[in-house]
């Protein structure tokens, strides 16, 4: 700058000044200039690598397969073993409940990484088979279900246990170096069984009198009647629905009546497994014999397990548990 003839410096010094104090504090100069600012910024953190899953050893994930199946194999050989409804009932609530128990064990474990995926599967799998099992028992309450021979049946072929064994399968081929097993309380899966005998007697029975009884069974379903003397059997007589049948050489004795009525006929445990009833007659039966000078006068009887004008023979419902066994 001149003033009067002379060369100022100091003021072009200080306006220099004030231009870089305004550029340092983020404003404009007086003339419109902009500011310059700048910023440092630190680069950000690697992300860590997450862990690979590992779970339990494959020794210990065994050891809980190998639990699973100690605790259920009793159970379902329980449930395969009822003889009546109330003991198929009780079978199955217990195999409910353990099962149940060994699920949540499973599900707290933490399974080996090639196991995984077929840990899942076997996890959701045997919660289908408690869904399974609890409308079994509801069956068995109802006697749609009446004895392990039909109820085993059924929860071993049935869609959870289907799930079951896929889930088996996928452990044993998830590390070929450990091929996990597991399933073994599960029986072999079977289809219903519908036996029918013919009509007749069924099993062993005593013989050595004239006495003859005739028997007429509902039209829908087939029908046994059983004749005992102090608990024992004397006769079991199988007829089919809709149909009669007539036996004889029965002995000599007062004897009581049941019948029962349903499907599926077990020979060996001499009851129905599927769509149970048992009666018993209020009056029993009386077989005499009498020799004649020229004959033999013997007694006859008919029984017909339904209702028919004229009928003389009342019966009345008894509880599963006080039919005859045998």
């Amino acid at each position: 700058m001149v003033r009067n003839g002379r060369r100022v410096l100091g003021t072009g010094i200080a306006t220099l000044a004030l231009l870089w104090a305004a550029a340092a504090c983020g404003g404009d100069d007086a003339t419109g200039v902009p500011a310059v600012s700048s910023s440092t910024f630190a680069p950000a953190p690697s992300p860590s690598p997450s862990p690979t899953p590992t779970g339990v050893t494959s020794a210990v994930y065994q050891q809980v397969l190998t639990a699973l199946d100690a605790a259920l194999t009793p159970d379902l050989g329980a449930v395969s073993g009822a003889q009546t409804p109330p003991d198929l009932s009780k079978a199955l609530r217990t195999a409910a409940t353990d099962l149940t128990t060994q699920r949540t064990t499973l599900e707290n474990t933490d399974p080996p990484a090639r196991a995984r995926a077929a840990h899942g599967q076997l996890v959701a799998a045997l919660l289908a088979l408690g869904t399974d099992l609890d409308t079994l028992r509801d069956e068995a309450d109802r006697q749609a279900l009446c004895t392990g021979s039909s109820g085993g049946r059924r929860a071993s072929a049935g869609n959870g246990a289907h799930l079951t064994r896929l889930a088996v399968a996928a452990l044993a081929a998830a590390d070929p170096a450990n091929p996990y097993r597991v399933g073994a309380f599960l029986p072999a899966g079977q289809p219903d069984q519908t036996r029918r005998p013919d009509n007749g007697s069924v099993g062993p029975g005593r013989r050595g009198g004239y006495g003859k009884l005739t028997v007429k069974a509902p039209p829908s379903q087939d029908a046994v009647v059983k004749l005992t003397e102090g608990g024992a059997r004397v006769r079991n007589i199988f007829i089919r629905s809709g149909s009669s049948a007539t036996v004889d050489g029965l002995p000599n004795g007062k004897f009581d009546v049941y019948y029962t009525l349903g499907e599926d006929w077990d020979t060996d445990a001499a009851r129905f497994t599927r769509n149970c009833a048992f009666n018993k007659f209020d009056d029993g039966v009386t077989f005499t014999t009498r020799n004649l000078s020229t004959s033999i006068e013997y007694t006859t009887y008919e029984l017909t397990l339904f209702d028919v004008a004229g009928g003389t023979a009342t019966s009345v419902p008894i509880p599963p548990v006080d039919f005859p066994a045998t």
